[in-house]
């Protein structure tokens, strides 16, 4: 099972449609419990898309397709940065670090995930966590110019 299918299967309760007469321009589309997905994206692209439109389905009301004006806005960034989280936790970045991974690109790679969510999850945390984060025996420290540091906490 791959992480779109993961996280669609832990959020049951909404509705996923494959919809093929989707606009190239557009991956997906959150309204009343229903998903509609855009078939014609990567693994990696549908992953993002799937976190994004979950996350609309928990944070945002009404319709916010036109983004005019600034609540819609609000709600939209919201729904992206709580995507983010959901494809990219903790856990994966001390996963990433044991795999001994130094680029952006290996550690999205290896969450099948595409670069610029990886990019985009490392600013939300360092925006949550601006004195890093303890998780588990690790210290990650995520930096405003998007790195990550993991210290390994010894017993």
């Amino acid at each position: 099972m791959d992480k779109a299918e993961k996280l669609m299967a832990d959020f049951q309760g909404i509705n996923y449609v494959f919809d093929p007469s989707m606009p190239d321009g557009q991956k997906g589309l959150y309204i009343d419990n229903h998903v509609y997905l855009n078939p014609r994206q990567t693994s990696e692209e549908l992953t993002d898309t799937v976190a994004e439109e979950i996350a609309h389905y928990l944070t945002s009301s009404g319709d916010i397709i036109s983004q005019d004006t600034k609540e819609k806005r609000k709600q939209e960034q919201k729904a992206r940065d709580l995507g983010s989280t959901l494809i990219v936790t903790p856990q994966d970045i001390i996963h990433c670090y044991k795999e001994r991974f130094t680029n952006v690109w290996e550690c999205a790679d290896y969450l099948g995930i595409t670069k610029h969510s990886f990019e985009h999850a490392v600013k939300v945390y360092a925006k949550m966590y601006e004195d890093g984060l303890s998780y588990k025996n690790y210290r990650i420290i995520f930096r405003a110019d998007g790195t990550i540091g993991v210290y390994d906490f010894f017993e």
